[in-house]
C-alpha cells in the first residue's frame, strides 16, 4: 500500500478549521465528535472509498488529552497499519483542525463498550473484502485453538515435526491418508490400529492426525482419550447416571482417537461399553484410531468379537528408530529450540539411546541445561551423564549382546569363542567374554562358564584375574575392552 504524501496534502488541501481564539486552545473545550467529523472529511478528499471504508470507517477520536489525540479501532490490525502508513497525514490533519500539534495513540475498541461516536459514523458501502478476509482469519484461527482444546489434542504434535524413517515410514502413509479420507465414505483404513514399545511416536502420530484434520476444518468433531480417562468418565456417568451424555460425547465424532487401549483387558465392563461405541462408530462411517503396546492378537485378555474389530481395518506397527532416524529427531529438537549443541554430542546420543524418542528427547535436554548453566561440557563429561539416562538400558544388556559385540570387536566367531580351541587369540577373547559377563553384567561364576562352553567356576576366576593383568600391560587390549563396553552398554 502507498504511504501518504503528507507533504503534497498538508499544503494543497485546505482543511476546515474550528473557531479558535487568539490565545492557546484549552483542551477540554475541545469537541472530540466535531474534530473527528472535520478529520474525517479531508482523509475522504485524499484517500479513495475502499481505502477509508477499510481502515478509517470504525476509528474514532475519543479524546484530546496532554496533548494527545486517543483512537480507537477495531483490531490490532487495523491499528498497525493506521501508525505505519497514515500516522503522519493525521497528526497533520489534527494539527489544522485543533490548532495544536498532537501525538496519536490508539488503542483496540472492546465490542461490549458503548461507542457514542456511533451517531457520527458516515454511513458506507458494507464489507469490506481485505477486512472480511482478515477477520475469517483471525475467527479460524481463534476456533482451530478452541477445537485443539476442545479434543484434548497438542498443538506441538504435527506432521511438520514428525520424523519419518524406515520404522515409521508405513505408519505415516497411513496416518496421512485418514486425513484425506476423512470426508470420503469409502476410507481406506478404519480402523487404524498402532502398535510398538513406549515412547516410540504412536501419541505423536495420532494427535498428528487430529491436528490436521482440525486445521482443516475447525467444526469436525474429534476426541482423543485414554482408556483410562474412558474408563474414569464411564464411572462417573455410572454415579451420576448421565450414561446418556457419555455415550453421545464419544459416539458422535467424526474421530476417536483411543491411547493405551491395551489397558482395556482388565475391565469387561469398559470393553462392553467400547465395543458399542465402536460399533456406532463404524456403522455411521467415523474414523476410529486406537493405539496399543501390543498387537491386538497378543493382548490376551480382551472378548474375541473385540480382537477382531481392532485387526478389521489397519494394524500398523512403529519400531524404534534407526541411528539415522534418531539423529535426524535430534536435530529437529535443536532446530525447534533454537540452540547451539556440537554434533558430537547429537551423534553421541544418537548412537547409545536406541529404543525410545522420549528418551533421546531426555537426554537431550540434560545437555542442552548444561550448556546453558556454564561452558560447553566435555565429551566425556557429557558421556558419564548420559548413563544416568542409560541405567535402564545397562540392566537389560544381555550375555548373547556381549558374547556378539566381543566377536565383532576382536573378528572372531563366537562358535569359535565356545569352542575347546586354546590357540592364544581365541583364549584371550573368550577370558574377555567371561571379564565383561563377570564385572559388568555381575553374572554367577557358573552361569558364565556355561555361556562359553565352560564347567568349571576355576576357569572364571582365572580369566578375570588374567584380562586385568594383561590390560595393565597392553594399553590397546584395554581400549579394545572399552570400545565394546560402549559397545554394549552406551
Amino acid at each position: 500500500m502507498d504511504k501518504i504524501d503528507v507533504e503534497k496534502y498538508s499544503n494543497s488541501i485546505s482543511i476546515p478549521k474550528p473557531d479558535i481564539s487568539s490565545q492557546q486552545t484549552n483542551e477540554s473545550n475541545l469537541d472530540s465528535e466535531d474534530i473527528w467529523k472535520i478529520v474525517t472529511e479531508n482523509l475522504k478528499l485524499v484517500l479513495d472509498k475502499v481505502e477509508y471504508e477499510s481502515w478509517f470507517a470504525d476509528t474514532y477520536l475519543e479524546k484530546i488529552q496532554n496533548g494527545v489525540a486517543t483512537l480507537s479501532c477495531s483490531n490490532e490490525f487495523k491499528r498497525e497499519t493506521i501508525l505505519k502508513d497514515y500516522n503522519k497525514f493525521l497528526q497533520s490533519c489534527l494539527t489544522k483542525a485543533t490548532g495544536q500539534n498532537l501525538q496519536i495513540e490508539i488503542h483496540i475498541k472492546n465490542n461490549k463498550e458503548e461507542k457514542p461516536q456511533q451517531r457520527y459514523k458516515f454511513v458506507g458501502k458494507k464489507g469490506n473484502p481485505i477486512i472480511d478476509l482478515f477477520t475469517e482469519m483471525e475467527d479460524a484461527k481463534e476456533k482451530y485453538k478452541e477445537s485443539i482444546k476442545k479434543a484434548r489434542l497438542n498443538p506441538r504434535y504435527t506432521f511438520d515435526n514428525f520424523v519419518v524413517g524406515p520404522n515409521n515410514r508405513l505408519a505415516e502413509a497411513v496416518a496421512q491418508s485418514v486425513v484425506a479420507d476423512i470426508d470420503s465414505q469409502m476410507k481406506s483404513y478404519n480402523p487404524v490400529f498402532y502398535f510398538g514399545s513406549t515412547g516410540v511416536g504412536k501419541t505423536h502420530l495420532m494427535q498428528a492426525i487430529g491436528n490436521e484434520i482440525l486445521k482443516k476444518n475447525p467444526n469436525r468433531k474429534v476426541v482423543y482419550v485414554s482408556i483410562e480417562q474412558f474408563l474414569n468418565e464411564m464411572i462417573e456417568a455410572i454415579r451420576t447416571k448421565k450414561n446418556e451424555e457419555f455415550r453421545n460425547k464419544y459416539r458422535d465424532v467424526d474421530l476417536l482417537i483411543i491411547d493405551d487401549i491395551q489397558f482395556v483387558e482388565d475391565y469387561p465392563k469398559t470393553q462392553e461399553e467400547l465395543f458399542h461405541t465402536f460399533n456406532t462408530l463404524y456403522q455411521a462411517n467415523k474414523q476410529i484410531i486406537l493405539a496399543s503396546d501390543r498387537a491386538p492378537r497378543e493382548i490376551k485378555k480382551i472378548t474375541d468379537r473385540l480382537r477382531t474389530r481392532f485387526e478389521g481395518g489397519m494394524v500398523s506397527d512403529i519400531q524404534p528408530p534407526d541411528y539415522e532416524t534418531r539423529l535426524a529427531i535430534l536435530q529437529q529438537i535443536v532446530e525447534e529450540k533454537k540452540v547451539n549443541i556440537p554434533n558430537m554430542f547429537l551423534d553421541l546420543i544418537a548412537k547409545n539411546i536406541k529404543t525410545s524418542v522420549r528418551e533421546i528427547e531426555g537426554a537431550l535436554n540434560k545437555v542442552i541445561t548444561l550448556t546453558k548453566i556454564g561452558e560447553l561440557p566435555s565429551y566425556e563429561e557429557v558421556a558419564r551423564i548420559l548413563q544416568v539416562d542409560l541405567e535402564s538400558k545397562r540392566k537389560r544388556a544381555t550375555p548373547e549382546k556381549v558374547l556378539k559385540v566381543v566377536s565383532d570387536t576382536f573378528n572372531i566367531p563366537i562358535k569359535q569363542i565356545k569352542s575347546k580351541k586354546r590357540t592364544a587369540n581365541i583364549a584371550t577373547v573368550r577370558q574377555v567374554v567371561m571379564y565383561l559377563l563377570r564385572t559388568e553384567l555381575e553374572m554367577p561364576l557358573l552361569d558364565v562358564a556355561e555361556h562359553v562352553g565352560r564347567k568349571d567356576h576355576t576357569t572364571v576366576i582365572h580369566a578375570c584375574s588374567a584380562i586385568e593383568k594383561k590390560m595393565e600391560d597392553d594399553v590397546s587390549l584395554g581400549e579394545r575392552i572399552e570400545e565394546c563396553k560402549k559397545e554394549i552398554f552406551y
